[in-house]
């Protein structure tokens, strides 16, 4: 286990001690759980850890964990511009961490509902591209006061996407790029089943062999070496988000 991997695992351990004793159900996925599984631990190689939550619990995730998360070592980020909320590990200047998308984070993924009728499959398609989309470009966006008059476009997608899902619906999806291959029925997630992992212990779906399969076919089998990597890409427009914090507060909006 390298430095990296040492700190992740420090934070996951205090991210998960709260959410237990507050009873909110959580899960380890995607690269993280394929570790588990196959390693008992990290992929040797990788440099994140994945947690899923559930959309309903996210006002209380995010209550808890701000509340009790010691502000000298993590920032809680609830992003204006990304898809889901983040852990930041603070090991000096914060802010300039942002700024160069060096620091260290954990990635909390909620749960969504997702609809079952084909055309509103179709329209949830396209809201939740459109959530894509607008995010990557405003994450491009330097100057900012444009960023801030542009936040109102994520949010309205992520508005007529949950338009779309229908009361009993059981299917559910992660809002990451490769959200049409992660529909899944809400069973498939059910009571967390413990899993060794380095020192400790994380909780996996209950069917996450048929969710990996799906999501990476042969997930047993190590990747070719050049192949080999880890987490692409940094939470978006983290250091505006960083900044239009500390502008709020400035003017009476925090």
């Amino acid at each position: 286990m390298n430095e990296t991997q040492a700190l992740l695992l420090e934070m996951y351990k205090d991210i998960a001690r709260i959410l237990d004793a507050h009873g909110i159900p959580f899960y380890v996925n995607y690269g993280t759980a394929i570790g588990a599984l196959r390693h008992d631990g990290f992929i040797p190689w990788d440099d994140d850890i994945d947690v899923n939550i559930w959309e309903e619990d996210i006002e209380r995730v995010k209550e808890v964990l701000q509340k009790e998360l010691d502000p000298s070592k993590y920032l809680f980020r609830d992003p204006a511009a990304d898809t889901h909320p983040h852990v930041m590990y603070i090991r000096g200047d914060i802010a300039q961490e942002l700024k160069d998308r060096t620091a260290i984070f954990i990635d909390l993924f909620p749960i969504m509902r997702y609809p079952h009728g084909k055309v509103r499959h179709i329209f949830s398609v396209m809201f939740i591209w459109g959530i894509h989309v607008s995010v990557t470009a405003i994450d491009k966006i330097k100057p900012f006061f444009l960023y801030r008059h542009l936040l109102w476009i994520p949010r309205v997608f992520k508005a007529l996407a949950k338009m779309m899902v229908e009361d009993d619906t059981e299917l559910t999806a992660v809002y990451t790029t490769e959200f049409q291959n992660e529909i899944f029925p809400a069973s498939y997630y059910g009571t967390p089943v413990m899993h060794a992992f380095e020192d400790t212990e994380v909780p996996l779906p209950v069917d996450e062999d048929r969710m990996l399969r799906v999501m990476f076919g042969d997930y047993m089998v190590p990747p070719p070496e050049d192949k080999r990597h880890g987490a692409k890409g940094f939470p978006l427009s983290a250091y505006n988000d960083y900044l239009l914090e500390r502008w709020e507060r400035e003017h009476g909006k925090g």
